[in-house]
């Protein structure tokens, strides 16, 4: 099957979250079982001065936007997972952010005409057309709505997929972009939607509406969004389409994320054979200037450091912790600045129970996974979320509280292989951290829970078949 995803960052190109992650491994794995899937996304002026190699341009063209015409070039990556296409657009994307410009609506009505000009291109001139248009986030959601609409003529028999990966960002633009971008149709949706959606023009309820099936990044997630708790305002237009949602969790590479080979980390280790766990642990404790205690937990965190991720709820439970149990804990991350300052402060006042970096390493962050014994994910809510696979891959214990993606991988019990809670309050948290560090008093008990989480497979390979059979649906919803 031929499969265009659509999105404005992929991994390892330009990354701000986890779609790029999706963006940039699914495409690998679908091809891995046979599909011809190619990626579409803007040049980004960063692209350009990095000098990643591309070849081209190999079309150009002017995209006309209210009464100006732009210019826009393709260049094809040279060295890919998958065959790459970089719009170049400069009224759009010769800047230094990646998004939050005051003008992003018109940004983005400008990438999701370029697609449409790639695709015209793609047929004409290299012979290939997608069965599937899978598109990502509100950046992309205005191509389904072209190809339902102006373009139904031309490209309407093309099915279309739209993942929501956070519906807490839905592009959110003034009423004027509906003209500027060309859609006539009568009526505005927006108004329909009443509320704050009136007299507006909102890209993600564009995507929700015309495209074939909507998907999002977890089952629970899925269902969460269709409720006025974590609908953000879309709950209602999600429910009338229920019938054409569904929940996939993302996956990770289970080449870069494996403890037996990770270069990154002090010691190699797996499920049959757990000593270089131990060396890890040490080794994590001397670089972060905490003594070096092997039968002492250790509580590992990597975020941003926003509510979204739950800080409220760890700061509510540090004095608790630091008083109550033995534990250390060692974090990486950066966002809001009164979180920053706060566990700076706990890392100066506690220097042998706390270790705070403030920023990004990929390589610590390696390190933490492998050497912590616990790993806290007490988000606020989470569509998928990776931290907690990753973590069981390399035989950190996660402790997350019930929801999106977090459920739906993380499970309690005899049978399970972490802690969690479900009430968003700090003593809930409390409690499952209590009930992770009786648990790891117990030898015996927690290697057993330790190799049951990292013997699981949550790899992209099981999801590439899944989505396989996904575009399949969408397909013969189009009656193809």
């Amino acid at each position: 099957m031929n499969v265009l995803f659509v999105a404005a960052e992929v991994d390892p190109w330009i990354k701000t979250g986890g779609l790029a992650d999706v963006a940039g491994a699914l495409p690998a794995a679908l091809r891995s079982i046979g599909h011809d899937v190619r990626v579409v996304m803007p040049r980004y002026r960063v692209l350009r001065e990095k000098g990643i190699p591309s070849d081209g341009p190999i079309a150009a063209s002017f995209l006309t936007i209210g009464e100006r015409a732009e210019e826009q070039r393709v260049w094809r990556l040279s060295a890919s997972a998958a065959p790459t296409y970089l719009l170049d657009i400069p009224a759009a994307f010769e800047r230094a952010a990646i998004y939050g410009e005051s003008d992003d609506h018109r940004r983005f009505v400008l990438f999701a005409r370029g697609v449409l000009d790639l695709m015209q291109h793609l047929r004409e001139v290299e012979g290939w057309q997608p069965d599937v248009v899978h598109c990502h986030d509100w950046h992309a959601a205005l191509v389904p709505n072209y190809l339902r609409t102006t373009m139904g003529y031309t490209f309407g028999h093309i099915a279309t997929v739209f993942t929501i990966h956070n519906l807490a960002y839905q592009g959110f633009a003034p009423p004027a972009t509906l003209s500027l971008a060309g859609l006539s149709e009568g009526g505005s949706l927006e108004d329909a939607l009443g509320g704050r959606f009136a007299g507006t023009f909102n890209f993600m309820a564009r995507g929700i509406v015309h495209s074939d099936i909507i998907s999002t990044v977890s089952p629970t997630y899925a269902g969460e969004i269709m409720t006025p708790e974590y609908g953000e305002g879309l709950d209602g237009v999600l429910r009338s389409r229920r019938d054409r949602m569904v929940g996939i969790l993302n996956g990770i590479d289970a080449m870069v994320f494996d403890p037996f080979t990770d270069p990154s980390i002090a010691a190699p280790y797996r499920p049959d054979n757990m000593a270089g766990k131990g060396q890890c642990k040490a080794a994590l404790q001397r670089e972060t200037g905490l003594p070096v205690a092997p039968d002492r937990p250790l509580l590992g965190v990597v975020s941003r450091l926003v509510e979204q991720k739950g800080f409220d709820l760890l700061e509510a439970v540090m004095p608790w912790l630091l008083r109550e149990t033995d534990a250390q804990l060692v974090l990486l991350g950066s966002g809001q600045a009164n979180w920053e300052t706060l566990f700076h402060r706990y890392a100066a006042t506690y220097p042998d129970r706390v270790s705070a970096r403030i920023g990004f390493d990929a390589s610590l962050a390696q390190r933490i996974y492998a050497g912590s014994d616990m790993f806290l994910m007490p988000s606020r809510f989470e569509p998928c979320g990776l931290g907690q696979m990753i973590a069981l891959r390399y035989g950190s214990v996660p402790i997350v509280r019930a929801t999106g993606g977090l459920n739906d991988t993380v499970s309690e019990g005899w049978e399970g292989n972490g802690f969690r809670f479900h009430p968003y309050e700090g003593r809930y948290f409390a409690d499952a951290i209590g009930r992770a560090l009786a648990a790891y008093r117990n030898t015996e008990g927690w290697a057993i829970l330790r190799e049951r989480g990292m013997r699981e497979d949550n790899s992209w390979g099981h999801a590439a078949n899944v989505y396989a059979r996904l575009y399949l649906a969408a397909v013969k919803s189009r009656g193809r």
